[in-house]
Protein backbone atom coordinates (compact mmCIF):
# COMPACT_ATOMS: atom_id res chain seq x y z
CA UNK A 1 0.00 0.00 0.00
CA UNK A 2 1.31 3.69 -0.52
CA UNK A 3 1.09 5.28 2.53
CA UNK A 4 1.58 8.51 0.84
CA UNK A 5 -1.69 8.16 -1.41
CA UNK A 6 -3.11 5.60 0.28
CA UNK A 7 -6.39 5.85 -2.00
CA UNK A 8 -4.43 6.85 -4.99
CA UNK A 9 -3.71 10.13 -6.36
CA UNK A 10 -6.22 12.80 -7.68
CA UNK A 11 -6.98 12.40 -11.15
CA UNK A 12 -8.88 15.09 -12.48
CA UNK A 13 -12.25 13.80 -13.97
CA UNK A 14 -13.39 13.96 -17.08
CA UNK A 15 -17.17 13.38 -18.55
CA UNK A 16 -18.77 14.07 -15.61
CA UNK A 17 -21.78 12.54 -14.85
CA UNK A 18 -24.55 13.82 -12.39
CA UNK A 19 -24.47 9.96 -10.67
CA UNK A 20 -20.46 11.08 -10.39
CA UNK A 21 -21.76 14.81 -8.60
CA UNK A 22 -24.22 12.84 -6.72
CA UNK A 23 -21.40 10.51 -5.39
CA UNK A 24 -19.13 13.29 -4.85
CA UNK A 25 -21.99 15.65 -3.20
CA UNK A 26 -22.85 12.44 -1.03
CA UNK A 27 -18.99 11.87 0.46
CA UNK A 28 -18.97 15.99 0.93
CA UNK A 29 -21.95 15.65 3.32
CA UNK A 30 -21.02 12.75 5.02
CA UNK A 31 -17.53 13.40 5.81
CA UNK A 32 -17.77 15.39 8.92
CA UNK A 33 -19.54 12.35 10.73
CA UNK A 34 -16.95 9.96 9.16
CA UNK A 35 -14.22 12.16 10.45
CA UNK A 36 -15.95 12.06 13.95
CA UNK A 37 -16.35 8.12 13.85
CA UNK A 38 -12.86 7.28 13.26
CA UNK A 39 -11.57 10.03 15.97
CA UNK A 40 -14.38 9.01 18.65
CA UNK A 41 -11.54 7.19 20.84
CA UNK A 42 -8.55 8.98 20.31
CA UNK A 43 -5.97 9.35 22.77
CA UNK A 44 -3.98 12.18 23.02
CA UNK A 45 -0.66 10.44 22.44
CA UNK A 46 -2.12 8.75 18.93
CA UNK A 47 -2.63 12.51 17.76
CA UNK A 48 0.84 12.21 17.37
CA UNK A 49 0.77 9.00 15.13
CA UNK A 50 2.31 9.49 11.61
CA UNK A 51 1.03 8.00 8.69
CA UNK A 52 4.46 7.36 7.23
CA UNK A 53 8.02 8.58 8.28
CA UNK A 54 8.07 12.28 8.53
CA UNK A 55 4.65 12.89 7.66
CA UNK A 56 1.93 14.82 9.38
CA UNK A 57 0.47 13.48 12.63
CA UNK A 58 -3.63 13.18 12.95
CA UNK A 59 -3.76 16.78 14.84
CA UNK A 60 -1.73 18.26 11.96
CA UNK A 61 -4.04 16.37 9.38
CA UNK A 62 -7.07 17.50 11.25
CA UNK A 63 -6.62 20.83 11.34
CA UNK A 64 -5.60 20.71 7.77
CA UNK A 65 -8.66 19.40 6.10
CA UNK A 66 -10.61 22.09 8.30
CA UNK A 67 -8.36 24.87 6.67
CA UNK A 68 -8.85 23.18 3.14
CA UNK A 69 -12.24 22.27 3.64
CA UNK A 70 -12.93 25.85 4.52
CA UNK A 71 -11.08 27.15 1.58
CA UNK A 72 -13.80 25.20 -0.53
CA UNK A 73 -16.44 26.01 0.78
CA UNK A 74 -15.00 29.72 0.33
CA UNK A 75 -15.00 28.99 -3.44
CA UNK A 76 -17.92 27.26 -3.68
CA UNK A 77 -20.07 30.43 -2.45
CA UNK A 78 -17.73 32.58 -4.65
CA UNK A 79 -18.30 30.31 -7.88
CA UNK A 80 -21.79 31.00 -7.00
CA UNK A 81 -22.10 34.12 -6.81
CA UNK A 82 -19.53 35.76 -9.26
CA UNK A 83 -18.47 35.37 -13.13
CA UNK A 84 -15.45 32.91 -12.86
CA UNK A 85 -13.66 34.69 -10.03
CA UNK A 86 -10.21 34.16 -9.50
CA UNK A 87 -9.29 32.57 -6.40
CA UNK A 88 -5.80 31.96 -4.72
CA UNK A 89 -3.97 29.12 -3.50
CA UNK A 90 -2.32 28.81 0.05
CA UNK A 91 0.74 27.48 1.42
CA UNK A 92 -0.86 24.66 3.26
CA UNK A 93 3.03 23.47 4.44
CA UNK A 94 3.08 26.87 6.40
CA UNK A 95 -0.27 26.91 7.42
CA UNK A 96 0.55 23.97 9.55
CA UNK A 97 2.92 25.48 11.39
CA UNK A 98 0.80 28.26 12.79
CA UNK A 99 -0.12 28.59 16.26
CA UNK A 100 -3.78 27.13 15.48
CA UNK A 101 -2.43 24.15 14.49
CA UNK A 102 -1.74 23.08 18.48
CA UNK A 103 -5.43 23.75 19.15
CA UNK A 104 -7.73 21.32 20.41
CA UNK A 105 -8.70 19.48 17.59
CA UNK A 106 -12.07 19.77 18.76
CA UNK A 107 -11.99 23.34 17.11
CA UNK A 108 -11.51 22.01 14.17
CA UNK A 109 -14.08 19.19 14.39
CA UNK A 110 -16.56 21.79 15.08
CA UNK A 111 -15.24 23.75 11.98
CA UNK A 112 -15.52 20.72 9.84
CA UNK A 113 -19.06 20.02 10.78
CA UNK A 114 -20.44 23.65 10.45
CA UNK A 115 -18.60 24.32 7.50
CA UNK A 116 -20.21 20.83 5.92
CA UNK A 117 -23.16 21.67 7.02
CA UNK A 118 -23.67 24.52 5.45
CA UNK A 119 -21.62 23.29 2.10
CA UNK A 120 -24.17 20.88 1.76
CA UNK A 121 -27.30 23.10 2.20
CA UNK A 122 -25.83 24.85 -1.42
CA UNK A 123 -24.57 22.01 -2.83
CA UNK A 124 -27.92 19.50 -2.58
CA UNK A 125 -29.59 21.85 -4.37
CA UNK A 126 -27.25 23.50 -7.14
CA UNK A 127 -29.02 22.90 -10.92
CA UNK A 128 -26.87 21.89 -13.74
CA UNK A 129 -25.96 25.46 -14.61
CA UNK A 130 -24.55 26.07 -11.33
CA UNK A 131 -22.76 23.29 -11.54
CA UNK A 132 -21.03 24.10 -14.32
CA UNK A 133 -20.17 27.89 -13.63
CA UNK A 134 -16.41 28.20 -12.92
CA UNK A 135 -13.20 29.89 -11.01
CA UNK A 136 -10.24 30.61 -12.30
CA UNK A 137 -7.58 28.97 -10.83
CA UNK A 138 -3.88 30.35 -11.11
CA UNK A 139 -2.09 27.04 -11.73
CA UNK A 140 -5.13 24.82 -13.30
CA UNK A 141 -6.60 27.44 -15.37
CA UNK A 142 -10.82 27.45 -15.26
CA UNK A 143 -12.27 24.73 -13.46
CA UNK A 144 -16.25 23.92 -13.25
CA UNK A 145 -17.62 23.88 -9.39
CA UNK A 146 -18.46 20.15 -10.47
CA UNK A 147 -14.53 19.30 -10.84
CA UNK A 148 -13.96 21.00 -7.96
CA UNK A 149 -16.09 18.78 -5.79
CA UNK A 150 -14.27 15.96 -7.05
CA UNK A 151 -11.08 17.24 -5.43
CA UNK A 152 -12.57 18.20 -2.05
CA UNK A 153 -14.57 14.42 -1.75
CA UNK A 154 -11.17 12.97 -3.01
CA UNK A 155 -9.45 15.33 -0.45
CA UNK A 156 -11.43 14.20 2.22
CA UNK A 157 -11.02 10.10 2.22
CA UNK A 158 -7.59 10.65 1.04
CA UNK A 159 -6.45 12.06 4.68
CA UNK A 160 -9.27 9.99 6.71
CA UNK A 161 -7.01 6.95 5.03
CA UNK A 162 -4.08 9.07 6.45
CA UNK A 163 -5.51 8.79 10.04
CA UNK A 164 -6.93 5.36 9.77
CA UNK A 165 -3.15 4.26 9.14
CA UNK A 166 -1.64 6.41 11.82
CA UNK A 167 -4.42 4.59 13.97
CA UNK A 168 -3.75 1.29 12.92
Amino acid sequence: MNNQYPIGQYEVPTNISNSDVSRWIADITSFPDQLKSILQNISDDQLSNQYREGSWDVRTLVHHMADSHLYGYQRTKLILTEDNPPVSTYKENEWVFLEDSKNDIEDSIQLITGVHNRWASILVNLSEPDLNRTMQHPDNGIVPLKQMLSLYAWHGKHHLEHIKIALS
